[in-house]
């Protein structure tokens, strides 16, 4: 992306949402802080699969637009990268859905420090048990779904919303003619997650930034939602020490502002809306590995000790947002 137009998509989206527009880097006392506490590279909702492209989603630029991602990672120099789900989608019959899972992931972990949050394509054509031993999260124990962990002094949590709302829970696997249990509206965080949430954030002191596939911000029914979202929303209020929760899974993207929390929807990656076709917004039908190419830098910077500033730099039509974030020293 040209430097003007990531500089009008920057200015136009603080202004819509009334946040700090032109205040420049975060200043303490008289000196400005230019450093980052902490960067990390985003990308959501790739789709990866050997199907025929659709009018809204170009499955066959899934390959070239995450190189274009990891090459400007490895120039802007992130301290990690994630995929927040939906790495991969439903195959066409007699392809190869391991193949699709190998390329995409030999791509992505080309960077360095990676991390996965699951989404709900990841099963379309693959067991949990494959998927899980095919991915790699650094420094995690193989086959978790939720973690967390610590990096420039701000404290990440991966939550995983892949499970059937109704009792038992069951989690997401391979749906089946003779067991098709969920779709992608049935989206939950089971009990035992909530307590490792609760039981995470008490241990922490640190900010902490949060990734989601399915959507927190809404009304617990909305589609794209988790269907406890409340409940989880609940947890992040009372812990005090939640900054921002960035999600994917609403490819049109989003942002809300909950009792001090910033809720940011990313666009996605294959395409940024189910309802306009590519060729209405651009010139190459959703094929430029730059201007169609949605993915996001995100820089925390601390200000006087309570005061965070929560900057996401958009590329391709990824919306930017440079938000405020106070947290209190009483929790």
């Amino acid at each position: 992306m040209d430097l003007n137009r990531r500089k009008f998509l920057g200015t136009t989206a603080a202004a819509g949402l009334g946040i700090a527009a032109g205040l420049g880097l975060p200043r303490s006392g008289n000196a400005m802080i230019s450093t980052p506490m902490v960067k990390a590279g985003i990308i959501t909702d790739t789709h990866h699969a050997t199907k025929a492209d659709t009018a809204t989603r170009k499955y066959s630029a899934s390959l070239g637009k995450m190189e274009k991602f990891v090459t400007t990672m490895k120039q802007e120099k992130p301290d990690f990268v994630i995929e927040m789900g939906d790495f991969v989608d439903t195959i066409t019959e007699g392809t190869d859905p391991v193949q699709n899972l190998e390329e995409i992931e030999k791509l992505f972990s080309s960077f360095g420090p990676h991390y996965h949050v699951l989404g709900n394509h990841e099963f379309d054509n693959l067991t949990r048990d494959f998927f899980l031993e095919s991915i790699e999260n650094t420094g995690i124990p193989q086959g978790q779904t939720w973690y967390s962990w610590d990096k420039g002094g701000v404290h990440f949590v991966v939550l995983d919303a892949g499970y059937t709302p109704t009792f038992p829970h069951r989690p997401y696997d391979t749906n089946t003619p003779e067991d098709s249990f969920w779709t992608w509206k049935d989206t939950f965080i089971p009990p035992q997650e909530l307590e490792w949430l609760k039981k995470d954030l008490a241990a922490t002191s640190l900010p902490s930034v949060i990734f989601t596939h399915q959507t927190l911000d809404r009304v617990d029914e909305q589609d794209h939602n988790i269907k406890n979202a409340s409940d989880v929303r609940k947890i992040l209020e009372d812990s005090g020490r939640v900054l921002a929760v960035l999600s994917g899974h609403d490819h049109a993207g989003g942002y809300a502002n909950i009792k001090g929390i910033h809720y940011i929807v990313m666009n996605g990656n294959v395409g940024v809306s189910d309802q306009r076709p590519w060729k209405d917004t651009s010139t190459k039908e959703g094929f430029d590995a730059d201007y169609d190419n949605q993915f996001a830098m995100l820089e925390i910077y601390l200000d006087d000790g309570a005061k965070y500033r929560i900057r996401l730099k958009g590329y391709g039509r990824q919306a930017s947002y440079d938000l405020i974030r106070i947290i209190s020293n009483n929790y």
